[in-house]
Parts: C-alpha cells; sequence; structure tokens
C-alpha cells in the first residue's frame, strides 16, 4: 500500500509540472498535493518506528515504558549509550488478574 501511494504520489507530482510546464494554472495544484503526499508518506516512515524484539546487543534499558496504543501491547524504549540511538521493544505483558475469582 505505502508503495502504491508514493507511486500515485510521484506520478502525481509528474502531471503537475507537466501542466505547468504547459502553462495550465490547475497544474500548481497537482504539484503540491503530489509533493505534500510523497514527503508525508516518505517522513512517516522515518518518523514512527516498529516495534522490535529485545535483543542482546550492547543496548540498555531505560525506565521509560508505554503502551501502544494501536495494539495496546506494552513497550520499552531500549538506548544504545555508543550512538545515542533508541529502539521501541515489546515490554513483557502483565500477568492477567481476574476481579471475579476472589
Amino acid at each position: 500500500m505505502r508503495n502504491a501511494v508514493i507511486a500515485v504520489s510521484a506520478i502525481l507530482t509528474c502531471v503537475g509540472i507537466g501542466f505547468i510546464a504547459g502553462g495550465v494554472h490547475a497544474g500548481w495544484q497537482a504539484f503540491a498535493i503530489g509533493v505534500i503526499v510523497l514527503i508525508g508518506t516518505l517522513f512517516e516512515r522515518w518518523r514512527y518506528r516498529r516495534i522490535e524484539e529485545p535483543s542482546n546487543d550492547p543496548w540498555q534499558r531505560t525506565d521509560e515504558r508505554f503502551i501502544d496504543p494501536s495494539t495496546g501491547d506494552p513497550v520499552e524504549v531500549m538506548f544504545d549509550p555508543r550512538t545515542g540511538e533508541r529502539r521501541y521493544v515489546a515490554g513483557i505483558k502483565p500477568a492477567r488478574t481476574d476481579a471475579s475469582t476472589e
């Protein structure tokens, strides 16, 4: 799906450039929409990183933990002191307690 959005926005950008070169005023709209969608789609991949499984590399656990709003699963933040990179990994799910069994 992502590749299709990139392809369509790139085509729309090229069509906009062609219209602008041909003197059609609406070419600016096509060009602007194509560029905005293209940049937004490429930025989305960089900004929103996927959740990874924990590894045994030199990564250190931080105290940062949160619940992923899209899945409801816990997420922990790992930190690499050499590069300063942060990684989001699947956290340990808490044991489920059933209040009706008391």
